[in-house]
């Protein structure tokens, strides 16, 4: 980011400490003495001290603690369109902001697939993700699940500001990302942010988009963005973007070949679509449910759930989860 001219760039310190009718709202999160990626920072430094207020003005206060994990759907937590996520390893409250992503076989092996539109909810204490349609969630359904990811990069989006709607997409205005088209941002719908007694769905595939030195989020089959629909959206370190090509696609999926993800069938993978990556003219639509999985082959790809044919050239920002 920028903060009078001066380029503001964080080091990162040692890897953090891991530590439907939607719903009821519940207590906000505490706010942290120390920022987790100001620990360890050289604080006498004035440059650093620079970025340090850059964040604090842009992003906001920091949330009570991180985590990543994987989360299943079993028939104890699934209730109706929703599965309760009961198996975080750190207490969630109403303001923590979730990233996921459907994976189909963690570990390898066969799978579930949950062919349908998702996002996160706050219900009786707890968060939960649920199929936007209200289809029946799929017992053994796996996701990538992480909390408050790379703080103080991640925010909250709500389609409620006067001119931040057109058509199928929402105008994304922060300090944090605008003017930054190489950024891979990572986006997951948030029903009811803070545990709001009511919320607004968006039943349809979404990815992010480029346009005119900001970030926006789109449905990708050109439905119109709901009013007031909100989600939650970072920056993560390390985030990369994969392009479907003729040699890495085959039938619906497209295999990921960023050494990142190598080739450990227990990795943690976070995708967004991505239409334009760095800001081109044009992009490709992929109107889909999306997920990831672990080939016979041993890497990781994504996929379109409902084994529509992955188109060339689509593109989809991947952050591999620590």
């Amino acid at each position: 980011m920028t903060l009078s001219g001066f380029k503001c760039r964080i080091p990162t310190p040692s890897r953090r400490t891991r530590r439907g009718v939607p719903g009821r709202a519940g207590a906000g999160a505490a706010a942290q003495d120390v920022h987790p990626r100001l620990a360890g920072l050289p604080l006498s430094q004035p440059a650093v001290w620079l970025c340090v207020i850059a964040l604090l003005l842009t992003a906001g206060t920091a949330r009570a603690g991180t985590a990543t994990f994987l989360h299943r759907a079993t028939t104890g937590n699934i209730t109706a369109n929703w599965t309760f996520i009961d198996d975080a390893p750190i207490n969630l409250a109403s303001g923590d902001l979730l990233e996921v992503t459907p994976n189909w076989n963690p570990g390898g092996g066969a799978g579930v697939y949950d062919k349908h539109p998702i996002g996160v909810w706050y219900t009786s204490g707890h968060w939960a993700i649920y199929n936007q349609d209200k289809a029946a969630m799929p017992v053994g359904a796996a996701f990538n699940v992480a909390v408050n990811l790379d703080q103080p990069f991640i925010f909250l989006h709500s389609a409620t500001k006067p001119g931040s709607i057109t058509n199928n997409w929402t105008l994304i205005d922060n300090s944090v990302i605008n003017t930054h088209p190489e950024y891979p941002l990572v986006v997951t719908p948030n029903w009811n942010p803070n545990g709001a007694a009511g919320g607004v769905y968006d039943n349809h595939p979404i990815g992010v988009w480029y346009t005119n030195g900001q970030w926006a989020i789109y449905n990708q089959d050109k439905a119109p963005m709901p009013t007031g629909a909100a989600f939650n959206v970072s920056c993560p370190h390390g985030a990369v973007v994969h392009h479907a090509t003729a040699g890495n696609t085959a039938g619906n999926s497209t295999t990921i070949d960023n050494a990142l993800a190598g080739n450990n069938p227990n990795a943690l993978l976070l995708v967004t679509a991505n239409w334009n990556p760095g800001g081109g003219g044009t992009g490709i639509y992929d109107s889909h449910p999306i997920g990831v999985w672990f080939t016979p082959q041993g890497h990781w790809a994504i996929f379109n759930q409902d084994m529509a044919a992955m188109p060339a050239g689509a593109a989809f920002n991947i952050k591999v989860l620590p």
